[in-house]
């Protein structure tokens, strides 16, 4: 067995994995792909991978989607979207080859389309877009587009580098064949924006980007042609190249907006363990707006279909000494309700994956003085060369709160760390010894649990 192949994450079935790209759900079947490499553990030769599920937790396998089409010059088919419209679904994708048709200055968006989700052609009218369309503005590291449907015309959005700075660049379309140039949506002050997508809330919007680091949003008032007032600037995930990048979004049919992410590796070089496989899916989660322009993020639901027998504790008064409830397991869920210390005062330290000789373990912290939660990795494995950066984020309590929410899932070498519903943290970590699956609590002052419940998570199936 595998013991760091996630096993209620989504995992490609061997080889290489990156993006999510171009969810959709139709007819009952939600549908993923990805950035993937069928030949090489390694990121290279970029396919789109296939799978779909009645629940975004069980998985069926199917053929690749789309392959770089070498006798038109393609080397790679990076990331994009897909539009449903009517019986027919449109991909759109980043064209990549080499010389003229390099990734920085020379790419294309393309698109493939299938009347039935398996068989997928090109037409022959692609490219649809190339960066002539920018005139004298120049546009570099253009990649990919995210397309929808607004006051019936469509509308896609891109991300890139112009004026030195990240940016999400808009172009409108009739008919998905032909299109004219928006302008700039919105200019970030990163030096790149990657798969930038939308989700509206009325006349309201957010922006997701991925700038080379932690996935970040802007809220604000939609027009067509960007933001005209902006609300709010944050943070999706503080996990970045550590734990979770390149997401992308999209509406199921019950109304609900989905978001997926990247789960990098943070093995290093010369990992030991022989593997065959590389990358994960994010957890699934929810999106919506709160008043205040932030973004809510939630793990969809259906993750609890997986919950094994609960157990729980009420009233864990946690110190110096470690408290430890007695459970073992490198693939679970744990719920907690935290206390505001006295003052405002204290930390709290929740320890999983940890060896019962103490070398191993990977610390959760929440310094609630200084609003801050820690992902401590420095201990998380006793192979040298894994990366062990700590990763940090902010959480917020709304007025009158005095009890934090704290929700870990941790698999086998994926962490996702969910506090209240706008702060989330997702890290990879590699324990080298074999009992590293234990968990203890410890404060520095004291720190009242009010609540504590603990799931042994079952796996997801594949067909």
């Amino acid at each position: 067995m595998d013991r760091y192949r996630p096993r209620y994450h989504f995992t490609p079935p061997r080889n290489w994995m990156n993006d999510p790209n171009g969810p959709f759900h139709l007819h009952g079947e939600y549908h993923l792909f990805y950035q993937h490499n069928p030949s090489g553990k390694e990121w290279g030769d970029i396919h789109w991978g296939h799978a779909k599920s009645l629940d975004l937790v069980h998985w069926e396998r199917l053929p690749v989607a789309l392959a770089p089409s070498k006798e038109l010059g393609e080397l790679h088919c990076y990331s994009g979207c897909a539009v449903v419209d009517g019986d027919e679904v449109t991909l759109f994708y980043t064209s990549i080859g080499e010389g003229e048709r390099n990734a920085t200055t020379g790419a294309q968006q393309w698109t493939a389309r299938s009347g039935d989700t398996v068989d997928w052609r090109k037409p022959d009218y692609n490219p649809v877009l190339t960066a002539e369309l920018h005139g004298d503005l120049r546009v570099t590291e253009w990649r990919d587009p995210y397309v929808w449907k607004e006051g019936g015309e469509w509308n896609m959005l891109l991300g890139g580098i112009a004026e030195g700075k990240g940016c999400g660049l808009i172009y409108r379309s009739a008919d998905l064949k032909d299109w004219r140039f928006g302008g700039l949506f919105h200019q970030g002050e990163e030096g790149i924006w990657e798969c930038p997508h939308i989700f509206r809330f009325g006349d309201k919007a957010v922006v997701c980007y991925s700038p080379s680091g932690p996935v970040g949003y802007v809220s604000g008032t939609f027009a067509s042609d960007g933001f005209s007032e902006v609300a709010r600037r944050g943070i999706v995930d503080y996990g970045g190249w550590e734990g979770f990048y390149a997401s992308t979004g999209f509406v199921d049919e019950r109304g609900r907006r989905v978001l997926l992410g990247w789960m990098p590796e943070s093995r290093g070089e010369n990992f030991p363990v022989p593997l065959e496989w590389t990358g994960a899916l994010a957890l699934p989660r929810l999106v919506d707006l709160k008043p205040n322009g932030a973004l809510a993020i939630t793990p969809i639901p259906e993750l609890e279909a997986l919950r094994g027998e609960r157990r729980s504790w009420a009233d864990v008064r946690v110190g110096t000494d470690p408290f430890d409830p007695g459970v073992a397991s490198s693939s679970f869920e744990c719920a907690l309700d935290i206390e505001l210390p006295t003052g405002g005062v204290g930390e709290l330290t929740v320890s999983v994956l940890a060896s019962a000789c103490g070398r191993e373990h990977t610390d959760v912290r929440v310094d609630f003085a200084g609003g801050t939660i820690t992902v401590d990795r420095s201990a998380s494995s006793l192979f040298p060369e894994v990366r062990k950066s700590p990763l940090v984020g902010r959480f917020n309590l709304e007025e009158g709160e005095r009890a934090l929410k704290l929700r870990l899932f941790v698999d086998q070498s994926s962490i996702e760390l969910f506090a209240g519903d706008e702060t989330c943290i997702s890290a990879r970590v590699y324990p080298s010894l074999d009992d590293s699956h234990g968990m203890r609590l410890q404060a520095d002052g004291a720190v009242r649990v009010a609540d504590m419940a603990f799931w042994e998570m079952k796996a997801a199936e594949y067909r």
